[in-house]
């Protein structure tokens, strides 16, 4: 298999003794210790194909001699977070290493009893607060540099009228207000990479006890389910039956959070290769021909669409391209996910 570069950055965070160094190792299938080791002081990090079983299924369709290139994201650690004591001060400076992120995965603490709930409501709660004072000190900085007869005074000017009414409505807890923004406020804002304006997903990890019990967020026994990954098949399916599990939700949850993250896949097939590309949920054919080469970007014509519904009605790619309806569609087109797409380009 071959991989694309990164398409999205997860930040992994969570409380002391939640399992979040097992859930990266489950996640990424790397050594802890010798990434750590070889950091050299920077975040660790490391990547994570999605295998989306239907890139998996379209591959063996067209050919399991073709090249697989798959979507890829990054998982970035961070310090665990305090919820209380004097370690709590620090929590700014333990989540640097993830600002940067797409979206965030956090991992609590789901046994003995712990309340998951508070865990979660504690990281969003630092997020929060991590973004406001950088809104606070930005404001301060604002209000100066527009009193003096600056080139650019006109747009910080709007910047600090953007800026005001969002800190007054993330202080008081309404993230939601980062979805009001307006496209031009979204570039004046997209520098200071906002943690409460990305995704947070939450994962309790649980005992083996604890299996079956209803918790506020989703939840895995990562121990048990690294365990049973580690097994060969015949013998999983048959302790996974003494568990009452149907299936591991560890097999899966790389292509689940890359969603969750806002990201969609789609896909192109040739002679040699099946490849899945990224995109943001939202993005254009324009994009998306970008995405495969600039050159198609820049002499776009238009595109043919297959659906991935209309896909899976004929018997491989090339006879969906013949026999299927056809679907063409301008640069303006909002790609769905899995839409294979063929580009048509002057250049």
């Amino acid at each position: 298999m071959a991989d694309r570069p990164i398409a999205a950055r997860l930040g992994l965070v969570g409380v002391p003794m939640s399992g979040k160094t097992s859930l990266f190792c489950a996640l990424t299938g790397a050594d802890y210790a010798k990434i750590v080791a070889s950091s050299g002081g920077k975040s660790v990090s490391a990547p994570i194909r999605v295998l989306d079983p239907r890139l998996l299924k379209m591959h063996e369709v067209e050919g399991t001699q073709k090249k697989l290139v798959t979507p890829v994201m990054e998982v970035v650690d961070s310090s665990s977070i305090s919820l209380e004591g004097p370690d709590k001060d620090a929590n700014p400076g333990k989540l640097a290493s993830v600002r940067e992120c797409d979206g965030f995965l956090a991992c609590l603490k789901g046994y003995e009893g712990e309340d998951v709930k508070k865990q979660l409501d504690a990281i969003r709660s630092e997020f929060i607060l991590a973004d406001i004072d950088v809104m606070q000190k930005r404001i301060e900085k604002l209000k100066v540099d527009t009193k003096k007869g600056l080139p650019n005074r006109d747009e910080l000017v709007k910047e600090l009228t953007t800026m005001e009414p969002l800190l007054e409505a993330v202080a008081g807890g309404d993230v939601k207000a980062f979805e009001k923004l307006t496209p031009e406020d979204e570039k004046r804002m997209k520098g200071f990479a906002f943690y409460s304006k990305k995704p947070l997903i939450p994962l309790a990890n649980i005992s083996e006890g604890d299996l079956g019990k209803k918790l506020d967020v989703p939840a895995v026994a990562i121990k048990l389910e690294m365990e049973l990954l580690a097994m060969e098949p015949a013998e999983r399916a048959s302790f996974m039956k003494d568990y009452g599990l149907e299936k591991l939700a560890l097999e899966t949850i790389a292509v689940d959070l890359y969603a969750k993250i806002g990201m969609l896949t789609f896909v192109t097939t040739g002679d040699k290769d099946v490849t899945g590309w990224h995109l943001r949920k939202g993005a254009t054919a324009l994009e998306a021909a970008g995405r495969i080469h600039t050159d198609l970007q820049k002499g776009f014509i238009n595109c043919e669409i297959i659906s991935w519904a209309e896909y899976g009605k004929w018997k491989n790619y090339r006879e969906a391209q013949s026999r299927a309806p056809k679907r063409v569609e301008g640069k303006a087109y909002v790609m769905q996910d899995y839409d294979l797409i063929e580009v048509k380009s002057g250049v």
